[in-house]
């Protein structure tokens, strides 16, 4: 055999040898892409579980069904738990360093991790929580307040909430991925998740503070005793920036959870400040933005759309007027109040009028303008009809939990119930959330605020149509976000019928004589925090400041069928990053 011959059956025996190790190779590779693609079905359906699993649960609790709210926690447990394990297998690993489609791999382990997290970590005392509150026994029964254990659950809310805070934020800081499918599992649990934290947060703060605000069993906060809140019933036929004019003032007091209401009457006029002292009470800001009538005029205390500001006005004014101190202050307004006959049911007033979930809102702000025609019975009928309806209400609620929460909850979301509490640590808690009603945001949470007074110094604006919208325009390289707000105003009021309706109805012009359908409003838009106002289709009477935020103010006049249009871009703050601009607006009537 000679030596040719020899190499080249040694380099045969190499091609073999080379062949079957990349065979091998290949069989190797293809069982675990295979083995990998296998897995990834699995997490994906699992995550796309865990995160039903969770909505459910965001559902149960906010209905009040304690039972549901634990089944669907413990689900979204096993679900991520599942998930995690298969993503702790080597093949992941592996996957993980494939060009391009690795930063996919990685972004769903990512994910997996974080979610394991919470599941060890938050989800036990979330649960745990919600079996210590017993949610179907929260509510109003017998005209007394109940709130299970609230009290006892907050430590654990409170460290569910940090565990579910801390992964909202983590998963907004995965990385981009390619495949679509695993773009949207990502886009989902941010979501998800983000709604998730929002809802602990809230939870965890009215636990902190709710026991001892409502004076009931377990209160930790330091203070016994009963409470007394300062009541602002809003008129939203007259608008203002908060609802409408605050037309009666009242007082609600809780001692051990028990309920009574004051009688509502109308503002104290003697607590009231002078001109010379609105100049040390109210800052330039608003002095300038709202004139000094926001601090002499009962009812142009919240021309501002800061609601601690309104309260805290109001209580000084209350306070004046020799009705002693309060422990915050409570706006409501027909919008809230017919809510709440929606589950109470139907109630006759003292003078034979029937008011329920259909009908109190056109009663109280618009039918009493048409069929009286003096503002003395126009207040009086406002005034009783508040405190028939809160005294019917509150003993009216035995058995209706889930009804009674979704109400609370909708009605501080959309701004027909704000609540200040004068106790800084109480307040400190309640800061930030839908209920507190500030105008201020910080940068890192961007509000777009369009709101509305009225100038027409009548009852016309239940004819008033607003439509406000926002929609995401575009990035800068800053990372600052741009916004289009539109914003449309229509007098939808038949000339006719309004002109034949008493003076008090349409207001008044400037002259003091009788208007003849025209509605009036005074309309401002305030930039983010740490924003600004880029551009306008119709230009503002005024731009100016109001504290750290800049405000566009112009002032509308339409007659009946007359409709105004104006849009508005706005500048987000590049330290809002990946949180969505808010927008808050007076509040609309149904």
């Amino acid at each position: 055999m000679s030596r040719d011959h020899i190499r080249r059956v040694k380099r045969r025996k190499r091609i073999r040898a080379a062949l079957l190790a990349f065979g091998v190779l290949l069989a190797v590779v293809a069982a675990l892409t295979v083995w990998f693609g296998f897995s990834a079905v699995q997490v994906k359906r699992e995550v796309e579980s865990a995160v039903q699993a969770a909505g459910r649960a965001q559902t149960h609790i906010e209905a009040g069904d304690t039972g549901k709210a634990r089944a669907s926690i413990e689900d979204c447990s096993r679900r991520i738990d599942a998930a995690y394990a298969q993503t702790k297998q080597p093949v992941w690993r592996l996957a993980a360093f494939v060009p391009y489609y690795g930063s996919d791999v990685k972004a769903v382990r990512d994910m997996v991790h974080i979610l394991e997290d919470v599941s060890n970590n938050a989800l036990p005392k979330l649960e745990k929580s919600v079996q210590a509150l017993g949610l179907d026994g929260i509510g109003i029964k017998d005209g007394v307040i109940h709130l299970g254990d609230m009290a006892g659950a907050s430590s654990d809310l409170a460290a569910a909430n940090e565990v579910v805070a801390d992964a909202s934020v983590n998963m907004n800081k995965i990385g981009g991925t390619h495949i679509p499918q695993i773009t949207e599992a990502v886009r989902q649990g941010r979501d998800k998740f983000g709604e998730l934290a929002k809802l602990t947060d809230v939870a965890s703060r009215l636990a902190d503070v709710l026991p001892g605000m409502l004076d009931v069993q377990g209160s930790t906060d330091g203070r016994n005793g009963p409470r007394t809140y300062l009541v602002l019933a809003q008129n939203n036929a007259e608008l203002r920036a908060t609802g409408g004019i605050p037309t009666a003032w009242s007082t609600l007091t809780v001692e051990n959870g028990g309920i009574s209401m004051g009688t509502f009457a109308d503002p104290p006029r003697d607590g009231l400040f002078s001109q010379d002292e609105a100049m040390s009470v109210l800052t330039a800001d608003e002095r300038t933005l709202f004139s000094t009538k926001m601090a002499t005029d009962a009812p142009d205390i919240n021309f501002t759309p800061d609601f601690p500001r309104v309260a805290d006005i109001a209580r000084r004014i209350w306070q004046r007027s020799g009705h002693g101190d309060v422990d915050g202050v409570i706006s409501v307004d027909p919008v809230f109040l017919q809510r709440l006959l929606e589950i109470a049911g139907p109630v006759t007033l003292s003078d034979g009028t029937v008011m329920d979930g259909g009908n109190a809102e056109q009663r109280i702000l618009n039918q009493i303008y048409i069929d009286t025609d003096t503002q003395a019975a126009q207040t009086s009928f406002f005034t009783m009809a508040a405190g028939e309806i809160f005294t019917h209400v509150l003993n009216g609620m035995d058995g209706k939990t889930q009804q009674l929460m979704r109400t609370f909850q909708k009605s501080a979301s959309d701004g027909h119930l704000y609540v200040w509490s004068a106790h800084e640590r109480e307040q400190k808690r309640i800061s930030g959330t839908p209920i507190a009603g500030e105008s201020h945001s910080g940068p890192s949470h961007p509000v777009t605020g369009v709101y509305f007074n009225d100038a027409t110094m009548g009852k016309m604006d239940w004819y008033l149509k607003r439509e406000v919208t926002s929609t995401y325009d575009k990035t800068y390289p800053n990372g600052a976000k741009q916004y289009t707000i539109h914003i449309s105003l229509t007098n939808t009021a038949d000339a006719a019928s309004v002109n034949a309706a008493p003076d008090l109805l349409r207001g008044y012009d400037h002259n003091g004589k009788p208007r003849t359908g025209e509605i009036e409003t005074v309309l401002y838009v305030y930039a983010p925090d740490g924003g600004r106002i880029v551009d306008w289709t119709r230009d503002f009477d005024q731009l100016a400041m109001h504290g750290n935020l800049t405000v566009g103010m112009k002032t509308v006049t339409l007659r009946p069928g007359e409709r105004f249009e104006t849009t508005v871009h706005v500048l987000a703050s590049p330290a809002a990053g990946d949180n969505a601009m808010v927008l808050r607006q007076t509040p609309v009537v149904d």
